[in-house]
This record gives structure tokens, C-alpha cells and sequence, in this order.
């Protein structure tokens, strides 16, 4: 199978017997559990009136690089989260800056990637004192609570670029370190990150202190990019299915993670024929790329929209 650090270079799946012959535990893990039932996505309903629910509209985005896109739909909430351009310029990032600025959501949410050079105050050519932010929220380490009209409480978001070291990128940290303990606040609802976490749309890449740090705080929704092959949508429960899979994943005693996650697989099914389901928690993860292959050609099918519910 190829190492995180290739997923991110190549940005395309190794094949199916690579990985069973390389890593079979992995291919174990990844197979059952995609055999689980599939978990509701929290999608838009149509028929919904936003300004009078209790649901909030996030429409999601990432990765950019300098494309524009102009059908993206309205929401509460736009999120960016990073890589807005290709070299790191402050043209770029004003460019990207301007388009943003131009769509109707009421609230745009940015933090910044490794390509986004300008913006690392820590590099010797950083820009940000610069930037014209317009009506754009940019947060750096930093969290913002947003007083949408007609909804029920404040939503908070925490937004950091940070990821693991890969080149000389900017924004970066050891891939060994534990650089997300206790960093994100316990109470944030939108967690934006330009790096994916451990075993979720991340092509073997994600950081593994980063999923820990979701495990301790929860939040309802967490937004990233940055591994343009892991695009997606998924919902992780917290529920011992899901911690025998990170385990059975990491190589820990096969047999025994393999038949726990077989027990709850039955159970889930159970559960999903009756038309139940435990009480548990759950973020709905969202990998928002918006472009693909090697050049950064901008994909077709848009960007993502999920609701959270407050």
C-alpha cells in the first residue's frame, strides 16, 4: 500500500490486491466496516425553512486553489477549509478572497492550508497583516460564535490549517507529534481543520493525534480536505464498532477485533431492520476538495451542504 506521504503526492488509490497482500488488516477493517448500515448524512431537506428551524444549512467547501466556483447553494453557514491557493501568493489569496466575498451567504468561515503561504505569520514573506479579509471570518487557532437569526443558541467554530509535516509546505507539525491534544475547545459545534483524521476519508494519510481529539470533544460537524482522493461524506459513531476498527486498523489482535466488529455488525442490522437505533453520538465528517488529479482540475459535482441540529 502506498504511505500517507505518496496518498498525498499521487492522490489515487493503490489497487485491491495491493492493499490485501501489503496491509490485510487494513483491508479487513476497511471492508467490514463498509458492511455496517449506511448511517443517515444530515442533507438539506428541500422543503425545509431554515431561518425558522432549528437546523442550520452548512454548505462546505475546500482546496480550492485558486478556481472559482460559481453554483455552489445558499446556506447559513459557508466553510472553507484552506488551500484557497496554489502558490501562496497574497494576489492569489486576495483573488480567492474577492470570489468568496461575491456569494450570498450571510456567514464565509475560512482557516488556510499548507499551500496558503502568505498567511503563516511564523514564514519570513507572511502577508497577513495584508489581507482584506471583506466579509470573510478567517480563524487561525481560533474559534469565533456566530448569533444566526432564528436559531435556538450560538453556533461555535474552531478553525485551525495545521497538518502533518509533508515537504516544505507552511502550517505544518511531526507527523508523530501530538500536536491536537486539548487544543480544540470541548464546547465547539463546527470543527474546521485542513487536515482529515485517522481512518476517515483520508486514503491512509490522516492524522492519528487529530481523531483522538474528536473522540474527546465531539463536535456535530467537522470539515477538512487537503487528501484530494479522500472526498466524501461518512458519520462516525461513537460506539465500540467504531473503536474495534481504529484498533483492528492499527494491527491490534485481529481475531478479537474482527469478531467484535462482526458482533456489531449483526446488531446494527438488527437495529436497522426494526427501524431503530441506539442512542450514541456522532459527527458527520465532510472531506469538502473541490478539485482532483495531479493538476487540480476542479471537479463537477460541487460542493457538499449537511444540516446540524442544535
Amino acid at each position: 500500500m502506498a504511505s500517507g506521504l505518496d496518498a498525498i503526492l499521487h492522490r489515487k488509490q493503490p489497487s485491491r490486491l495491493d492493499r490485501i497482500l501489503a496491509e490485510p488488516h487494513r483491508y479487513i477493517a476497511q471492508t467490514l466496516y463498509k458492511l455496517q448500515p449506511p448511517a443517515e448524512i444530515p442533507t438539506p431537506d428541500r422543503t425545509t425553512t431554515f431561518s425558522n428551524s432549528k437546523k442550520v444549512k452548512v454548505v462546505c467547501i475546500s482546496d480550492t486553489h485558486n478556481n472559482q466556483f460559481q453554483d455552489l447553494p445558499d446556506g447559513d453557514i459557508l466553510v472553507h477549509a484552506g488551500d484557497l491557493t496554489e502558490k501562496g501568493t497574497i494576489d492569489e489569496l486576495q483573488t480567492a478572497i474577492d470570489w468568496l466575498d461575491t456569494l450570498p451567504h450571510k456567514y464565509k468561515v475560512i482557516i488556510a492550508g499548507n499551500h496558503d503561504r502568505c498567511l503563516d505569520t511564523s514564514e519570513a514573506s507572511s502577508s497577513n497583516n495584508s489581507v482584506d479579509w471583506k466579509s470573510l471570518l478567517y480563524l487561525q487557532d481560533s474559534s469565533i460564535v456566530l448569533n444566526i437569526p432564528g436559531k435556538s443558541r450560538g453556533i461555535k467554530i474552531y478553525g485551525n490549517p495545521s497538518s502533518p509535516k509533508h515537504g516544505t509546505s507552511t502550517f505544518q507539525y511531526p507527523r508523530s507529534e501530538d500536536f491536537w491534544k486539548h487544543k480544540v475547545p470541548e464546547d465547539v459545534d463546527i470543527l474546521i481543520t485542513h487536515a482529515p483524521p485517522r481512518y476517515h476519508l483520508d486514503n491512509n494519510a490522516g492524522c492519528a493525534s487529530l481523531i483522538q481529539e474528536i473522540w474527546r470533544v465531539r463536535p456535530k460537524l467537522h470539515v477538512f480536505g487537503h487528501i484530494h482522493s479522500g472526498r466524501g461524506t461518512e458519520v462516525l459513531e461513537y460506539d465500540q464498532f467504531q473503536k474495534s476498527y481504529e484498533r483492528l486498523y492499527e494491527g491490534g489482535n485481529v481475531i478479537m477485533n474482527v469478531m467484535i466488529m462482526l458482533w456489531y455488525l449483526i446488531i446494527k442490522r438488527i437495529y436497522s431492520v426494526c427501524g431503530a437505533s441506539p442512542k450514541r453520538g456522532e459527527t458527520t465528517l465532510v472531506n469538502a476538495t473541490m478539485v482532483k488529479g495531479r493538476r487540480n482540475e476542479p471537479i463537477i459535482s460541487g460542493s457538499t451542504s449537511v444540516t446540524i441540529h442544535l
